[in-house]
C-alpha cells in the first residue's frame, strides 16, 4: 500500500520532485509527480503519470518486476539475463532489437539513455530503487530525443543509521545483499553491495551479477543539498540461450537450440559511473548535475560473422560517456512560473568485431570509433489561470551530432566513415481543470521526434559510408482524461491518439551489413486506466490496464498491427492484511496480455496469456532489531507463455519463453540506531 508523506526529495536531473502533502483531511494523500519539471500534485498535473513504490525486500533481478501494474507500460521479461528487459509505452520502444529505445530513462535525474536514444537498465541496483515514475503522453516529448515516454527512477534514501543484511533464494537464483547507512541531519552516507547468481531457466542460461553503490548527501544550507553517487557493476558471465521459433516453442519452451553452445553465446559487462548533483529547493529552485562513466561489453553472437563485410560474430565495445545538465525555476509573476535549462551529453565508443570461431576469437572484422553528442535547451511555463485551472507549455531544441570513423577498410569492405547532424524541436501544451476537490480533467497535445541510433546509421544501403539519407521520425499526439482522488481511492482514465511519420525499419541485410530506411507511418488510438481502492482496513485492490490499436498507415503494411505491441493488457493486485498479532500481508497478482505480433507482416504472433503470482510478507520488531520475511510463488499455474518477442527477426526465432512456476523465499535483518 502506498504511503509517502511530508517529504520533498529530488527525483530527476530535470528538477522533478516527489513529495506528499494533504488536504485538511489528513487521510487524503496527494502525490506530486514530474509532468512539469517542478513540484506539483498528481491530481493537478496535466498529464498521465503513475508512480510505483517497490517493496523493500524480495528477489529483484529483472527491471520488469519494478514496473508491473503501471497503466500503458508494457514490461516484458525475456527470462534471459544476456538481453535487457523489453519495454514499450503506447507503441514507443516496441521495435527495439536490443536494449530500450523510444523511452527516456533516468535515475536520480542522471540519464540512463544515450544521446542517440538507446538505453538500458541492466546495471541498475534494483533493490535500492525507492520509486518508479512513468510519464506518458505529449508532455513526455519535452525530454528530447526518443522521449515517447519517461521512466524516472529514484534511489532509496535512509533517514537513520541502519545496517541490513538480506538473503534470498529460489529454485534457480540466489542473492545476498548488505546495506549500511550512517550520518546525521547534515550529511548521510549509504553503501550497498549485492551478489546475484542463477543457473537460469533453460540450458546455457546461467548468469552472475555483482553490484556496488555509494550514496553521499550533504546539506549545505536548509534548502541546498549536494548529492554524490557512485555505481559499479560487473557481470562476469551472462549466457544467452537464444530465442526460439514459434514451432520450437510449441514443441518445448524449455529447450535451447544447439547454436547457443556451438558458438558459446554469452555476454560480459563491466560498468562504472560517478555523478554529482547540487540541488536547491528554495524560493527559486535549481539543479545542476554532472556525470561520467564507462561501459565495457564483450558479447559472442550465434554466428561466425566471417564475411569480410560483416561486423563479426564477437563484439567488443568500450564506451566512455559524460554529461552536464541544469535548470533554474523562477516566477515571472505571482501566477506564472518558468523553468529554463539545458544539457550537453557525449558518448565515445571504441568498437571491434571479430569472427566467432565456435566460441574462440578469430580475425578482425570491424574496427570503428563512434561518437554521439547532443546540446539541448528548453523552457517551460506554468500558468495558474484561476484557482481551478493550470496551463503548462514547453519547447525544447536539440542539436545532435554523430561521427563514425572506420579503421577497417579491406578488399570488398568499404570505408564506412561519415558524420551526420540532426537539428530537432519538440513542443507540448497541457491544461488541468479541477472540477471539484476530488475530480480533475486534463488534456495535452505535442510534437516529438526520434533520431536514428548509431547502429541504424552505420551502413548505407547502396554505397559506402554512413546512411546519410536516414531522417528522424516524428510524432504528433494528443490525450485527454480524468483523475479522481479521495480518502479511499485514486483513479485515472486517459484517451490518446498518436500519428508517427518516417518510422525507421530494416531495409535489407547483405553480407552481415543491415541497413535501415524511413518507410512507415503509424496511427495509434488507445485508452488507459488505473484504479487503486482501499476496500476495507484489511483489503486493497489495484487495477490497471490499456487498450491500444497501433496500426501501420502506409501502402506496404496498411492496417497491420505494430509488432511487439499488446493490444490489451490488464494487471490486478489484491492486498490482504489480516488482523493478527504478527503483521502479515498477502498479495495476489494476476496479469493478462493479448497476443503480440512478431513482424510487420503479422505473419506470426505470441498467443495471449493469463498468469498469476502470490506473495506473503511479514515483519517484526524487537527493540532496535527489525526482521522481514517473504515467500513468493510466481506463475502459479506453471503456464507456458511467451515472455517477450524479438521483432522482425530474420532467422524466425522470435519467441523468448517466460519462466515457469518458481518458489522463492527471503529474509532481511536490520539494526537501527
Amino acid at each position: 500500500m502506498f504511503r509517502f508523506k511530508s517529504v520533498l526529495t529530488a527525483s530527476s536531473l530535470a528538477g522533478i520532485f516527489l513529495a506528499g502533502s494533504s488536504f485538511a483531511d489528513d487521510s487524503v494523500e496527494i502525490i506530486v509527480v514530474s509532468a512539469t519539471s517542478s513540484a506539483q500534485n498528481w491530481l493537478q498535473s496535466p498529464a498521465s503519470v503513475d508512480i510505483n513504490w517497490p517493496a523493500q525486500s524480495g528477489l529483484l533481478f529483472d527491471s520488469a518486476q519494478l514496473m508491473q501494474g503501471i497503466a500503458g507500460l508494457q514490461a516484458d521479461s525475456r527470462a534471459n539475463f544476456a538481453q535487457d528487459t523489453r519495454l514499450s509505452v503506447r507503441g514507443f520502444g516496441s521495435r527495439s532489437p536490443f536494449g530500450i529505445r523510444g523511452i527516456y530513462l533516468e535515475q536520480d535525474g542522471i540519464p540512463l539513455s544515450a544521446p542517440d536514444g538507446q538505453g538500458q537498465l541492466g546495471s541498475v541496483l534494483l533493490d535500492n530503487i525507492a520509486s518508479v515514475e512513468v510519464l506518458r503522453g505529449p508532455l513526455a516529448v519535452l525530454y528530447g530525443n526518443g522521449a515517447g515516454a519517461v521512466i524516472s527512477l529514484t534511489s532509496r534514501q535512509y533517514h537513520q543509521n541502519e545496517l541490513t543484511g538480506q538473503v534470498a533464494l529460489s529454485e534457480q537464483h540466489q542473492q545476498q545483499q548488505i546495506n549500511l547507512a550512517l550520518g546525521n541531519d547534515k550529511h548521510r552516507l549509504q553503501l550497498a553491495a549485492k551478489q546475484f547468481k542463477t543457473a537460469g531457466y533453460r540450458p546455457h542460461s546461467a548468469a552472475a551479477k555483482d553490484q556496488l553503490q555509494l550514496n553521499w548527501q550533504r546539506h549545505l544550507t536548509d534548502t541546498m543539498q549536494l548529492h554524490l553517487r557512485y555505481d559499479w557493476a560487473y557481470d562476469p558471465y551472462l549466457q544467452d540461450p537464444l530465442s526460439l521459433s514459434p514451432a520450437q516453442w510449441r514443441e518445448n519452451p524449455e529447450q535451447t537450440i544447439s547454436a547457443a553452445s556451438t558458438f558459446d553465446t554469452e555476454k560480459t559487462v563491466h560498468q562504472r559511473q560517478t555523478s554529482i548533483s547540487l540541488t536547491d529547493e528554495g524560493i527559486n529552485p535549481f539543479r545542476l548535475s554532472i556525470w561520467q562513466g564507462e561501459r565495457a561489453i564483450n558479447q559472442r553472437l550465434a554466428f561466425p560473422g566471417s564475411a569480410i563485410t560483416s561486423a563479426g560474430g564477437e563484439i567488443l565495445l568500450n564506451r566512455q560517456y559524460y554529461g552536464v545538465k541544469g535548470q533554474y525555476q523562477f516566477n515571472l509573476q505571482h501566477n506564472l512560473s518558468t523553468v529554463i535549462g539545458g544539457s550537453a551529453v557525449n558518448t565515445d565508443d571504441r568498437r571491434f568485431g571479430y569472427i566467432n570461431n565456435f566460441g574462440q576469437r578469430g580475425d578482425l572484422r570491424r574496427d570503428e570509433e563512434n561518437s554521439a553528442s547532443n546540446l539541448d535547451g528548453f523552457i517551460r511555463l506554468n500558468y495558474q489561470a484561476n484557482p481551478d485551472t493550470i496551463v503548462h507549455g514547453g519547447w525544447r531544441y536539440t542539436d545532435l551530432a554523430y561521427q563514425i570513423t572506420d579503421y577497417f577498410v579491406q578488399g570488398e569492405n568499404p570505408d564506412d566513415s561519415g558524420q551526420r547532424n540532426y537539428y530537432q524541436q519538440a513542443f507540448a501544451l497541457g491544461v488541468n481543470h479541477q472540477l471539484n476537490p476530488n475530480l480533475a480533467w486534463f488534456a495535452s497535445a505535442g510534437k516529438g521526434f526520434e533520431t536514428p541510433t548509431l547502429a541504424e546509421l552505420a551502413y548505407n544501403p547502396v554505397d559506402s559510408g554512413i546512411n546519410l539519407q536516414l531522417s528522424a521520425s516524428t510524432n504528433k499526439q494528443w490525450e485527454t482524461g480524468l483523475k479522481w482522488q479521495d480518502s479511499r481511492q485514486r483513479a485515472s482514465f486517459s484517451l490518446f491518439n498518436i500519428a508517427t511519420t518516417n518510422e525507421i525499419i530494416a531495409q535489407n541485410s547483405v553480407g552481415g551489413r543491415t541497413s535501415f530506411a524511413n518507410a512507415s507511418k503509424t496511427r495509434r488510438l488507445g485508452l488507459e486506466f488505473q484504479w487503486h481502492y482501499q476496500l476495507t482496513a484489511q483489503w486493497r485492490s489495484e487495477l490497471s490496464g490499456h487498450r491500444l490499436s497501433a496500426e501501420f498507415d502506409d501502402d506496404l503494411n496498411d492496417g497491420n498491427q505494430l509488432p511487439g505491441v499488446a493490444g490489451t493488457e490488464l494487471h490486478w493486485q489484491l492486498y490482504f492484511t489480516p488482523k493478527m498479532a504478527v503483521p502479515l500481508q498477502v498479495i495476489l497478482q494476476s496479469h493478462y496480455r493479448s497476443k503480440v505480433y512478431t513482424d510487420d507482416e503479422n505473419s506470426n504472433a505470441a498467443p495471449a496469456a493469463v498468469y498469476f503470482s502470490t506473495i506473503i510478507n511479514s515483519e517484526q520488531q524487537y527493540q532496535q532489531w527489525y526482521f522481514k520475511q517473504w515467500l513468493s510463488l510466481s506463475n502459479l499455474t506453471d503456464k507456458d507463455y511467451v515472455g517477450a518477442v524479438v521483432v522482425n527477426q530474420a532467422n524466425g526465432r522470435s519467441f523468448e519463453p517466460a519462466a515457469g512456476r518458481e518458489l522463492a523465499a527471503g529474509i532481511a535483518v536490520s539494526y537501527r540506531w
